[in-house]
């Protein structure tokens, strides 16, 4: 009871914020984040010392130094309000598979970051900024606030059949949120959780025996579910009116878009958030872009200084300050994602996220003989437009050599494509002083996924002996 009392108070101060100018939305967010940065300095004996000389009552929050994860794995101990949200015993809770599922003293749920971009931590999240998120996703669904709201109640119609894939294990953040997710919802959907890592067979039997009206999950998992229907390894129908897909977790690219809308008769919509904050912004129905959750974060695009870049500019990094979850006060923290924002929506007082370049753009070191460090977010920018390919992955397949695979939309001209995509990478490695790399591309049926995540990535690099 106490959580869907907590759902019903959130809820009506995610609507609440709806109809608020941009300007009162923007004193809500401060109003937030000071309380936020007055509760650290309570709890925290890192973050006195972190902002010593600062008052949070005055100060903007760009005189705010940022946290960076290694700060944060360095200083874990004196960050985390409670002696029971220590590194060690987190870790130890999740190392119990009995645990998984369980929210940690009743009142935390626990998951592992992915350690895409470094070590995997063990993240607590407050069940109650929990349930803010989920009362965020089930009220911003539309391209008005006048026409969002709570899913109406099922009466005479069926609940609509959901299919979540989530991570292998409990300990991800994928099945946490799950395993945890708000009992009322089951008045509304029929929730039916599938494995990421799971056999590919297993997977598409699955998905045929449930039929479902809804996908939630990475997006190029979702990409290859599509691939399959228009193969016929799949018949499934998904209702036009009611449903939907949420893709995340990985880049959606237009090749992705397009599968599904040929697929499906619907295109997906994105997310975007991370293991520490979870929810920074979503798609929706209407929307162009992504827009973030200005009210429950705040969201810097920022260069390598640690200053804010203008809209239309994509940043070095981004800053972001999680506004509800008092389990681990983060005050600026760093992510590696590299973000376009945009202007604010019409209808609503959120900000555009035009473009997330995130883990997937990984470096590359080559030797040639000599090293070289190439950086792989090069290649994503363009492959960004092309809806000609499906699918692609670049891989580094010896010290000095590198290869596209690619899986080539219905339609297109794979060899004229091969063609474009080995002269782009050549002139690509060339430009960033990497011409002693050889450069191929080579049509595939279909990307594997790695077994332990089961994204697509779209760098995969060779480790760094050297590094």
């Amino acid at each position: 009871m106490s959580r869907l009392l907590n759902l019903l108070r959130a809820s009506r101060a995610v609507k609440k914020a709806h109809f608020m100018s941009r300007a009162d939305l923007l004193q809500l967010q401060e109003r937030r984040w000071r309380a936020m940065a007055r509760y650290a300095l309570e709890v925290s004996p890192f973050y006195r010392r972190h902002l010593a000389g600062i008052d949070v009552e005055r100060c903007q929050i760009t005189d705010i130094p940022p946290l960076t994860k290694e700060l944060l794995v360095a200083n874990w101990d004196e960050i985390v309000p409670d002696k029971r949200l220590r590194r060690e015993a987190l870790e130890a809770f999740l190392k119990e598979p009995n645990n998984w599922g369980r929210l940690y003293h009743g009142r935390w749920m626990v998951s592992m970051t992915s350690g895409t971009t470094a070590a995997a931590l063990a993240i607590p999240h407050d069940i109650a900024a929990v349930d803010w998120g989920h009362a965020c996703q089930n009220l911003r669904n539309s391209a008005s606030p006048h026409s969002a709201g709570n899913p109406r109640m099922p009466l005479f119609r069926r609940r609509l059949r959901a299919i979540a894939f989530v991570g292998a294990t409990g300990r991800s953040i994928s099945a946490a949120l799950y395993a945890t997710r708000p009992w009322i919802g089951a008045l509304f959907c029929q929730y039916h959780g599938i494995k990421v890592t799971a056999p590919w067979d297993e997977i598409l039997a699955e998905v045929q025996r449930i039929q479902p009206d809804v996908f939630i999950g990475y997006s190029s998992l979702v990409g290859r579910l599509a691939q399959a229907q228009l193969n016929g390894e799949l018949k499934i129908r998904l209702p036009q009116d009611g449903g939907y897909i949420w893709a995340g977790g990985d880049a959606l690219t237009p090749g992705i878009r397009e599968l599904c809308r040929r697929a499906f008769g619907i295109e997906p919509f994105n997310m975007y958030g991370c293991g520490e904050s979870l929810g920074i912004a979503r798609q929706w129905r209407g929307m162009d872009h992504l827009h973030s959750h200005d009210d429950l974060i705040v969201l810097e695009a920022v260069d390598a200084a640690d200053q804010p870049v203008p809209d239309g500019v994509l940043s070095d990094h981004a800053l972001v300050t999680p506004l509800i979850n008092k389990a681990l006060p983060l005050l600026r923290y760093r992510i590696n994602d590299r973000l376009k924002l945009g202007p604010v929506h019409p209808h609503w007082p959120l900000k555009a996220v035009e473009q997330v370049m995130g883990r997937s753009s990984m470096s590359y070191v080559f030797k040639t003989p000599e090293r070289r460090v190439f950086i792989g977010a090069n290649f994503i920018f363009e492959m960004e437009g092309r809806q000609d390919v499906a699918a692609y992955q670049f891989r580094q397949t010896g010290q000095s050599a590198l290869e596209c695979q690619f899986v080539p939309q219905s339609g297109a001209d794979p060899a004229q494509l091969q063609q474009e995509l080995t002269a782009m990478m050549r002139r690509r490695l060339d430009a960033g002083g990497c011409s002693g790399v050889q450069a191929t591309a080579r049509i595939v049926p279909q990307l594997p996924p790695d077994p332990r995540t089961g994204k697509v990535e779209q760098n995969v690099s060779l480790p760094d002996e050297t590094a």
